[in-house]
């Protein structure tokens, strides 16, 4: 119980230093969820999810999942732009490792001079590579880490840098229910074009719930996340249900976001792989496509 206070202390101060906001900030991939099926829950999942993503979620994601498992994913999001995810995630018991590779470019993008004349294009990318551990400490309590390397290049300015993540998994003597937190995004960069690039420092806390009707599995999961770089607290629900053995259906709500509220998406799973989509419609005032994501998991 001592150790259990102390981590929620420590919790409570990390998110309370989420609460300081500051002015924009750089590396806004670092927010997008790379894995369809979390996706599908708008941004939920992690502990439910049979892909490699959940760690960048939640670094002690991997001790819950107890896979082996490599994914790739395809996001087609907003304005065009493309999103190309590789993770790979390994159960050893006592402890989880992981690795991720995400890729977000922008596509071709018009260069104009100070008077407004069109001087050509530019084509600006975010890059990120990521090392994940977890650890069991107590049968009940997780705790993970990942390290993040940063690259994100803007016309002819770019900038490298570093961040950390730290996640954190309580088992409650509740039956099949699970409390997660999390502090993601927090280190330094190198400036840009003499600008320093602040990191969009996250804090997460989520509640998650497993349970039966009959031969039907649903796993449930409500988390408020709150972005240094915004005001305003922000929360997601999601589903994720097996009705029979092949085939997941996954639904997502999204609380105070501007462009997106509902997802929609399903998994198919043939032995030793899965093939998950996500559907995240745009809200029709907004001239923006709609998102679709797909992934593709091989177990081992």
């Amino acid at each position: 119980m001592k150790k259990l206070f102390i981590i929620i202390i420590l919790i409570g101060l990390g998110f309370s230093l989420v609460a300081e906001t500051s002015g924009e900030c750089g590396f806004q991939m670092l927010k997008i969820v790379s894995g369809a099926s979390m996706a599908a829950q708008g941004g939920a999942g992690a502990f439910s999810s049979t892909d490699a993503f959940p760690f960048l979620q939640n670094p002690a994601a991997g001790l819950i999942n107890r896979t082996h498992v490599i994914s790739m994913t395809q996001n087609y999001w907003l304005f065009d732009t493309t999103l190309n995810c590789l993770a790979y995630t390994n159960f050893l018991g006592k402890t989880a490792f992981g690795l991720a590779y995400r890729y977000l470019d922008y596509g071709k993008i018009d260069s104009y001079d100070d008077t407004g004349e069109n001087i050509g294009e530019f084509h600006p990318i975010d890059l990120t590579f990521s090392t994940n551990f977890a650890y069991r400490i107590t049968p009940d309590h997780f705790v993970g880490l990942n390290i993040n390397a940063l690259y994100e290049k803007i016309d002819t300015s770019s900038s490298f840098g570093f961040s950390f993540d730290v996640g954190y998994v309580y088992i409650t003597p509740i039956k099949d229910l699970k409390l997660a937190a999390a502090i993601k995004h927090f280190g330094k960069t190198s400036k840009m074009d003499k600008e320093d690039i602040d990191l969009p420092v996250t804090g997460e806390i989520a509640a998650v719930k497993d349970f039966n009707i009959n031969l039907i599995k649903i796993s449930s999961e409500i988390k408020a996340i709150k972005h240094i770089d915004d005001d305003v607290i922000k929360a997601v629900i999601g589903l994720n249900i097996i009705p029979i053995e092949k085939l997941t259906l996954r639904f997502g709500y999204k609380i105070n976001y501007d462009l997106e509220n509902i997802s929609f998406g399903l998994g198919i799973n043939l032995k030793k792989i899965n093939i998950d989509y996500a559907y995240i419609p745009s809200d029709p005032d907004y001239e923006i496509n709609d998102i679709h994501m797909i992934g593709i998991s091989y177990k081992f």
